[in-house]
């Protein structure tokens, strides 16, 4: 069957069923899971490559120094989608877009690998390169997937909660199988090691892709804003830049440019900078405050993007504007919870390395021999499943595509089982750093499924759940406030039981699932048609900064420890949550009139 031809109707409209959604979808799922595996495998090494010593492979860097290539990393990762979304929409549409990031990243991975290579010259410089087609490659991809899943059902479709939820489980399932097996095989193989897997797993992504590309239909592989492919309504409500519009915008990116470059060349030289350093030094509260032009150069730049989105905002009509009012309020909240979130990949790795005991003996090792056993083995037994169902159902139409999804899972079933070997037959085991990362999407694979019914049970509001969302995060900081609370001031090591890190992480999950499979629904079904990939775009402009704002809260975070304790800085990102709960939900009135009836 073909279904790229239905120009008229949704790519999942008439397509078989599985799990109540269109089979488009599950191709989908696993395209992000293999993009998720090499970003969090990738994630989960950096930190702990970057700051180990060199007779380990790494780089030996201080951790305020591999915190700061860290933000500027995870930040760009999230601001290019905007240039993916906008190439999407109006140049190549959303599949080729997606497949020419998909290439990039797996070249990147390439990089990666080469860098870490003794061949008796510096390759840092390849690394940096691999970084870099990391940032691109991620920024054409990932609002691309995103949009395509919105174009599989109807603007306002019930199902679209629950799609984006599944949706959510495949970039879990890639976060959960890479950090397993990218984070084991780096620390206990070699950095090259993980960083190559990553790159060929996201190969095995992109050919599964490529040859099931016609199901997503006409309306994902053509760009959206040409008169042909939108309707005459939608026609009549584009809103141009004008000139001095796009001369703010040029301003705007320029200014924002300029700081990015000068920050990354600061970390990357170690100490070297070629903008003033310092204009103007003040004090507060006895501390002394030095601010150098790029300080000054990122907020400029911001309040030039933000007085051109006030301006354009005024140009839509009403129903339009209040909507895209909501998109870009939740969008703002998402700032506060990912900053927070995010510590996942720097001081909550650090922490599980330096202050968690993690040599276990006797009962304990048991224990963890068990369970470690179960989280690898049954996750790769439902993903293999749903690959079987999925394959029934696509191998007489797309037999290239089910090819490359079973020789992928192969290989990761070899490695799955040769870990799980390795762990069982260890005499006194040692808990990888990574494997605290794998938390996250255990849990989420896991709970997904749940959640997915409670909101088709309990119909709660974008901001109700939101406030849920930030409640859970802020209290699994707590715990692990709580937790640290026995570490000195100053100490560099400690013995704290993992059950902190676990049970924060439970809560970060729980909280997670309560707000961005949440937010990516509603951005979906409140942006209009024409600008889909362009607003989710702006979605990971915010969720770039929110990276950023943590990788800068990392970097402060051995000052704080030094002066009033860890336990101190995690309790900033207990306070900092609830605070946004409570005022998103303060909103949550006047968020509800501005959607006009989308639910």
């Amino acid at each position: 069957m073909n279904y790229n031809m239905r120009s008229k109707e949704y790519a999942g409209q008439n397509q078989p069923q599985l799990m109540g959604h269109p089979i488009g979808l599950f191709v989908l799922f696993f395209t992000e899971m293999w993009e998720r595996f090499s970003y969090y495998g990738m994630r989960a090494l950096l930190i702990l490559f970057l700051t180990s010593k060199l007779l380990e492979g790494g780089w030996e860097w201080d951790k305020t120094r591999a915190y700061s290539l860290y933000g500027w990393y995870v930040m760009l990762v999230y601001f290019l989608p905007m240039l993916g979304g906008w190439l999407a929409d109006n140049k190549w549409g959303h599949v080729k877009t997606v497949v020419t990031g998909a290439l990039i990243i797996t070249a990147g991975h390439a990089a990666l690998a080469i860098a870490d290579m003794n061949i008796g010259i510096d390759l840092r410089f390849v690394f940096y390169i691999g970084l870099l087609l990391l940032v691109v490659g991620t920024g054409l991809f990932k609002p691309n997937m995103s949009s395509i899943v919105g174009k599989m059902y109807p603007p306002h479709s019930s199902k679209k909660d629950g799609a984006y939820t599944i949706f959510y489980m495949g970039v879990n399932s890639g976060a959960f199988i890479g950090t397993l097996l990218v984070g084991w095989i780096g620390e206990h193989y070699g950095w090259k090691f993980g960083f190559g897997l990553a790159g060929i797993f996201m190969l095995f992504g992109l050919l599964q892709f490529y040859f099931a590309r016609d199901i997503f239909g006409e309306a994902a592989n053509k760009p959206q804003p040409k008169k042909i492919d939108l309707p005459p309504e939608e026609l009549a409500k584009r809103v141009p830049f004008t000139f001095l519009e796009q001369i703010l915008a040029a301003s705007g990116a320029f200014l924002a440019l300029i700081w990015v470059v000068h920050g990354i060349y600061k970390v990357i030289t170690g100490t070297g900078h070629f903008l003033p350093e310092n204009i103007w030094s003040f004090h507060f509260m006895n501390q002394a405050f030095v601010l150098g032009l790029a300080d000054i150069l990122f907020p400029v730049s911001l309040l030039i993007f933000t007085f051109l989105g006030l301006k354009r905002l005024f140009k839509y009509d009403p129903v339009e504007r209040d909507r895209l009012k909501v998109i870009f309020i939740i969008a703002f909240f998402v700032i506060a919870f990912w900053a927070s979130f995010e510590q996942a990949g720097t001081t909550m790795t650090i922490f599980a390395r330096d202050y968690t005991a993690r040599v276990l003996s006797d009962q304990w090792a048991l224990i963890y021999k068990i369970v470690d056993t179960i989280i690898s083995f049954v996750p790769m037994l439902v993903l293999t499943y749903v690959i079987y169902r999925l394959a029934k159902a696509i191998f007489s139409t797309h037999p290239l595509t089910v090819l490359f999804t079973s020789i992928s899972f192969f290989i990761i079933w070899l490695l799955v089982l040769t870990r799980i070997y390795d762990k069982l037959h260890a005499d006194s085991p040692v808990v990888d750093t990574t494997w605290f990362q794998i938390l996250n999407p255990v849990f989420i694979i896991s709970l997904a499924p749940l959640y997915s019914k409670l909101w088709q049970r309990f119909k709660l509001s974008a901001a109700q759940k939101f406030f849920i969302g930030f409640l859970l995060l802020g209290s699994g900081f707590g715990l692990l406030s709580l937790g640290a609370s026995s570490i000195p001031i100053g100490a560099k090591t400690a013995a704290v039981s993992m059950m902190w890190l676990i049970l924060a992480y439970l809560l970060h999950t729980m909280g997670e699932l309560a707000i961005s499979p949440v937010g990516l629904s509603y951005v979906s079904k409140l942006a209009p048609l024409r600008m889909t990939g362009f607003m989710f775009g702006i979605w990971y402009i915010f969720t770039g900064l929110a990276n950023k704002l943590s990788g800068l809260m990392a970097e402060a975070s051995d000052k704080i420890a030094e002066q009033y304790g860890i336990s101190t800085f995690f309790l900033i990102f207990t306070i900092v949550p609830f605070l946004a709960g409570f005022l998103i939900l303060a909103l949550n009135p006047f968020m509800k009139k501005w959607m006009h009836g989308v639910e």
